[in-house]
């Protein structure tokens, strides 16, 4: 065989390969990094779409905020209580609409926390259907209104800015309660109950309720639901957030270190066909 046939295989031999490994369903293209990161934010598209086109979404939002405005009328009518209420919010995807974030990390190509800190600087979040209203509410009715959030400290004036820009009651460092050296919310809560009755609890994760959610397994998370599914309605009001949260995390054991290829193949191995 002279060298050019063998120049001349070999080509054929190599492109055939690599069109092989690039269509393959359970491989990702190791030549255009390009491709590559867009593959690992292709899971956050339908989500992302799910939470800023579906009007199925706003009735979501609108229909836990009419049942939250409920369970508070039939507190309120307790009227042998006559210590301080408190409604507890989480921010992030309970009051605020972080999805313009969301869709910008598929965009761009990017993942959490790339320009997380410059979105949240910007103030621009948008409220989510019905928090203000029902907010504004609970405070008109002399409830303190406080926002326990897991951002930083340093986000807090932003957070603050961006509250009041959206016309939420009590946007203060009084109610406004970021993370600090970690990540549950428990400690939080406690501290506010030394002076407050909690009347309800808002999130849109399970943490934002009891910390038996806190690094919990998939299968615990569940099963601690069952367990406590009389608070679900009543105390505990949950909004939808297909986008992130540690229903995910979960699912990865909580491993941070964990490459966007591995992540990959955990969603794909935690599919149930039939």
């Amino acid at each position: 065989m002279n060298r050019k046939l063998f120049l001349i295989l070999g080509f054929i031999i190599s492109v055939s390969f690599l069109t092989s490994c690039n269509n393959n369903s359970g491989s990702v293209s190791v030549l255009n990094t390009e491709d590559t990161i867009i593959v690992y934010n292709r899971h956050l598209a339908m989500a992302v779409l799910y939470q800023q086109s579906a009007a199925e979404t706003k009735a979501l939002y609108y229909q836990a905020y009419n049942l939250a405005t409920l369970m508070l009328d039939k507190e309120l009518g307790n009227k042998s209580f006559n210590g301080k209420r408190a409604v507890v919010v989480d921010v992030d995807e309970t009051i605020l609409d972080n999805s313009p974030f969301e869709a910008a990390m598929i965009t761009r190509n990017a993942k959490f926390p790339d320009d997380w800190s410059k979105w949240t600087e910007m103030a621009k979040a948008k409220a989510l259907p019905g928090s203000v209203d029902f907010l504004n509410y609970a405070a008109d009715k002399g409830v303190e209104v406080f926002y326990i959030t897991n951002r930083s400290l340093n986000e807090r004036d932003a957070t603050i800015k961006n509250l009041i820009a959206e016309k939420f009651p009590m946007a203060d460092t009084n109610h406004v309660i970021t993370k600090t050296d970690e990540s549950s919310k428990v400690k939080r809560r406690n501290k506010l109950m030394e002076t407050h009755k909690i009347v309800l609890l808002i999130g849109d994760n399970l943490t934002d309720f009891d910390g038996i959610f806190d690094k919990a397994s998939v299968e615990n998370r569940a099963k601690s639901v069952d367990d406590l599914k009389n608070e679900f309605g009543k105390k505990f009001i949950v909004l939808p957030n297909p986008m992130y949260g540690d229903w995910e995390n979960a699912l990865y054991n909580y491993n941070k270190k964990l490459e966007p290829i591995d992540k990959i193949k955990i969603r794909k191995s935690n599919l149930k066909d039939f």
